[in-house]
Parts: C-alpha cells; sequence; structure tokens
C-alpha cells in the first residue's frame, strides 16, 4: 500500500492523473509533503447552475483519512477533485471570496458535504468508499468546518 501510495504521489508531481471513469477534468497538483497538496492552475467546477473556482495555489490536504485506516480506504481513492472543492468550501466555511462562486451563493456543511458526495459518484468511486467518506466527513467534519484543526 506504501509503495502505491509513492507511485501516486510521483504521477500527480507530474502529470495531472485521469481518472478514466471520470467526466470532470483533472486537477494539477503537487504534493509538499507531510500530507499537503498544491493546486498548480485553477480549477473550475460546474453543476449547471454554479460554477466554483479553486485558485492555483490553494493548499488542501486531500482526503484526510488517518494513516492507520489506510490499508482499508487510502486518501487517493476517494478521487482528487471531489477533496479538493470540498476542502476549498470547508477553508470558508460555503461562502469563498472573491468571485469564486458564480453566480454568488453561500453552502451549508451539510451541502459542501453533498456536493463531496456527488462528485465522487461522477469520477467513478466505488458505493462503498464514497459513501464510508461521505458518512466519516458528516461525522467528523464539524470540527473543521469550525476552523479547528485536528493534529
Amino acid at each position: 500500500m506504501i509503495r502505491a501510495m509513492q507511485e501516486w504521489v510521483y504521477r500527480l508531481d507530474h502529470d495531472p492523473v485521469v481518472i478514466e471513469e471520470s467526466r470532470l477534468a483533472a486537477p494539477l497538483v503537487t504534493y509538499l509533503g507531510d500530507g499537503r497538496w498544491r493546486l498548480e492552475r485553477s480549477y473550475h467546477f460546474g453543476d449547471g447552475e454554479t460554477m466554483i473556482t479553486v485558485p492555483a495555489g490553494f493548499e488542501f490536504d486531500l482526503s484526510s483519512v488517518p494513516r492507520v485506516f489506510w490499508s482499508f480506504i487510502a486518501p487517493f481513492e476517494l478521487s482528487i477533485a471531489a477533496p479538493l472543492l470540498h476542502d476549498f468550501l470547508y477553508r470558508y466555511r460555503g461562502k469563498p471570496l472573491g468571485g469564486a462562486v458564480t453566480p454568488p451563493r453561500t453552502y451549508t456543511r451539510a451541502e459542501a458535504d453533498r456536493l463531496f458526495r456527488e462528485i465522487m459518484r461522477v469520477e467513478g468511486v466505488s458505493t462503498w468508499r464514497r459513501t464510508l467518506g461521505y458518512v466519516a466527513t458528516r461525522v467528523f467534519g464539524r470540527s473543521a468546518w469550525r476552523g479547528i484543526r485536528s493534529t
């Protein structure tokens, strides 16, 4: 599992990772170390009504799966776009600044979590993985939404 993670990180640092089942563009990210990632090009996601733009340079932690659970579900198994957009909405408590959401709107925590689940579905993440990721986010995400980081 560790070897697979290392190979995956190398690919992310050198090429956009295309998820074949996905209809979404692949975000270009760089691994910064210590579980942190940086978006290298602005990423745009539209759901038909709203466009979310995550600016280049945004740093995020992919999916916050504790290392002890990686043999069961690793952070990279929940897609890239889903955690990127989810972390972006969480960082700003559902109201990103500077025209990042067009037309302007505010997301509730529940809406951000549902968007996370829906993007995983569109990306082709298996039902059991996206359900587990969604439920874990609902149960454990409150402190991150409130801006409190666990270490």
